[in-house]
């Protein structure tokens, strides 16, 4: 590292290290003077998976992590759950289009964020051809989720390739979570229109829980600046039609058997208007579908061993019409993803916790347009993370996992996490890992081809990639106080990037090992809590991104490029108040913030200035008191400041929505 570089650590330690003994000299005076009457109200920190696969409070997890619970989630506001990420500190959040959502932690802020792992109930989500997900297709409705567990920083110990930057997991409600029946309906501007209905029992041996839903709006409205052609009208209206099924049988004491199923269907606005584009407007057709099963056998001295297999196909119907000159194209293709798992959790010794697994996958694609033949990937891996309570005050996390990624490379991603608990609810954590990202299956072998167009190529891979890496490094502190209603996580990190796959300038373009990095920031998180019914989530990210590398060189205009460092935001900040008062009514305000900054993949005419968001909603609910039907109305407005800033693209101004939402159950 240089001195520049070694000056700017250091500076983030320093300013780590007073944050924590700021905030631990407050916590120590100012709890010599109050009383203890909070303490109802704040609980401890919630009770983890992800990091590690082991259940474990989030101040023994080896990673930074946030956790997104239900109330945050209503609280928001959000219709789609790829917003809920806005309140995770260093997330980007946006669109590219309006059902195709960005989510980035760290850099890399493409339209596919090849570098996030994205899981639902242990189901990886990022699918080929593209090496994306695909967030408007899941078969899933926000009002379905328990909670989100975000991983902040690599975590491919535990959940394997494309977990170099984080890893999202998405946990939905337990089959028995859900008794009786609810509706609900939201009606608002720009063509916003959603519905879902949800129904469930708890019984002896057998729960279930059902939802159907609908959504749609009409995207970003349409945008053409008046001294150029270079802004697409935007073609980006969505429905989306879902049905989600979880079960869980469980015989007996031991044994719980739990099944999930879930469809979604639904048209997706694509295309442009620009004479020159043959990709005329049109509405893609997309499906996907899925099924899991997971066997789940308690043992004795809380040991677990779990089996878990599951099925996902999509298929993208995607016919553009001819507009002269140009004739019609085709540009469909179809995935399927099946997936076996094993983990064993242990405990040998009363100090000591392992667990273990290993999983097979097979992925397959056919995309004519983008292979010049159908694609079968096949992969394994081998994991164990250990959790050694070495005394009162010191835990040992260490883990490793060895991936073959079924394209003739192997790797090995360990990770080691010592924490300290300086006193009660007070903990320190230092961690590194190393993680891999494996190139996808179009980067390595793509062929993205218009034999109609006489034979045009877009894109040519020449494969022999080499999976990117990242050394990352981390240093935490977790400190709750009760008596004053505060919790805080402190981050500062230092990640190292190697043979960064990025596409080339050719003709056609193809994808090669291009550059190296630098990560480094410093996150904060607080919570407040006066009394139960006011709540305030804090979030501040501070990141600096290094790399001698310059993105998006448009010759065109003359432009030579970006500076690396200015494809994420240097400084965001997120917050989400809630109160509720007498009288059943709820209040809540959400406020996100990012400085300037430019998208990796995209040109110059798409910077994003200083962005600033406000939502509210107001909700009433309405409670028969003797067991009958409640119900709540809410009005949300999103965008309350009516900015009109740049989402992505110069073409995608987001400007401000409102809807009314209306729900009963009984």
């Amino acid at each position: 590292m240089n001195s520049s570089g070694r000056k700017n650590t250091c500076q983030i330690v320093n300013l780590s290290l007073i944050s924590v003994c700021l905030f631990s000299y407050c916590g120590a005076s100012i709890a010599a003077e109050q009383a203890s009457t909070e303490l109802d109200y704040l609980q401890e920190f919630p009770i983890v998976l992800s990091a590690s696969r082991l259940h474990q409070p989030q101040d023994e997890a080896p990673n930074a992590m946030t956790v997104i619970d239900r109330d945050m989630i209503k609280a928001s506001g959000f219709r789609q759950i790829a917003d809920l990420f806005r309140l995770v500190p260093g997330t980007y959040v946006s669109n590219s289009t309006g059902w195709q959502p960005v989510v980035a932690y760290h850099g890399s802020t493409d339209d596919y964020a090849r570098r996030m792992q994205v899981r639902v109930d242990g189901r990886a989500i990022y699918m080929p051809p593209l090496g994306a997900v695909a967030w408007e297709d899941l078969p899933l409705h926000i009002d379905d989720i328990e909670r989100i567990e975000v991983i902040r920083g690599p975590a491919a110990a535990s959940h394997g390739g494309n977990s170099t930057q984080g890893v999202i997991n998405i946990i939905t409600r337990d089959a028995s979570a859900v008794e009786g029946f609810k509706a609900s309906a939201g009606k608002g501007n720009g063509g916003i229109a959603d519905a879902a209905v949800s129904m469930g029992k708890a019984g002896n041996i057998l729960d279930y829980r059902a939802s159907f839903g609908y959504r749609s709006d009409h995207g970003y409205d349409a945008v053409q600046r008046p001294y150029n052609n270079y802004s697409d009208i935007n073609n980006d209206s969505y429905q989306t039609r879902l049905f989600n099924l979880r079960g869980n049988y469980h015989p007996n004491t031991v044994d719980s058997f739990d099944f999930q199923l879930g469809y979604t269907n639904g048209s997706r606005g694509d295309g442009t208007a620009k004479p020159s584009d043959p990709n005329s407007p049109h509405d893609r057709h997309n499906n996907e579908n899925f099924s899991q099963l997971a066997w789940i056998r308690g043992m004795e001295g809380g040991d677990e061993l779990r089996l878990q297999y599951y099925h996902i196909y999509q298929d993208v119907l995607n016919a553009v019409p001819a507009v002269a000159p140009f004739p019609a194209l085709g540009d469909s293709w179809t995935n399927t993803r099946d997936d076996l798992e094993l983990q064993h959790t242990l405990h040998t010794s009363p100090d000591n916790r392992l667990v273990w697994g290993a999983s097979t996958r097979s992925d397959w694609t056919r995309a004519e347009h983008k292979f010049l033949a159908e694609q079968t990937v096949r992969q394994s891996t081998l994991f164990a993370h250990d959790e050694l309570r070495m005394t009162q005050q010191w835990l040992l996390n260490i883990g490793a996992m060895q991936e073959d990624n079924g394209m003739g490379k192997r790797s090995t991603s360990p990770r080691i996490a010592l924490i300290y608990k300086a006193a009660e609810r007070q903990t320190l954590r230092a961690g590194i890992s190393k993680a891999s990202r494996n190139p996808s299956v179009y980067e390595e072998r793509g062929n993205y081809h218009f034999p109609e167009l006489g034979g045009y190529t877009i894109y040519q891979a020449s494969g022999g990639l080499k999976p990117e890496s990242v050394l990352s490094r981390e240093i935490g502190y977790l400190g709750e106080f009760p008596t004053m209603g505060f919790t805080i996580d402190t981050r500062i990190y230092h990640d190292q990037l190697r043979d960064i796959i990025f596409t080339t300038t050719t003709n056609p373009v193809e994808s090669v090992n291009m550059f190296d990095a630098e990560h480094k920031g410093l996150e904060i998180t607080t919570k407040h809590h006066w009394g139960a019914h006011r709540h305030l989530t804090f979030n501040y990210a501070w990141q600096m991104l290094s790399s001698p590398f310059t993105a998006s060189p448009d010759l065109t205009y003359n432009y030579l490029g970006t500076n690396y460092s200015e494809t994420m935001p240097r400084n965001m900040l997120s917050a989400l108040y809630s109160e509720t008062f007498e009288g059943d009514i709820a209040l809540s305000f959400g406020y996100y913030q990012q400085d300037t900054m430019l998208p990796i993949d995209r040109g110059f005419r798409d910077r994003q200035q200083l962005t600033r968001r406000g939502d509210v909603r107001i909700a009433k609910q309405f409670k028969s008191g003797n067991g009958g039907p409640e119900g709540e109305i809410a009005w949300v407005v999103q965008g309350l400041f009516a900015d009109g800033h740049v989402d992505y693209m110069d073409s995608n101004v987001y400007k401000r929505r409102t809807y009314l939402t209306a729900s009963v159950q009984y």
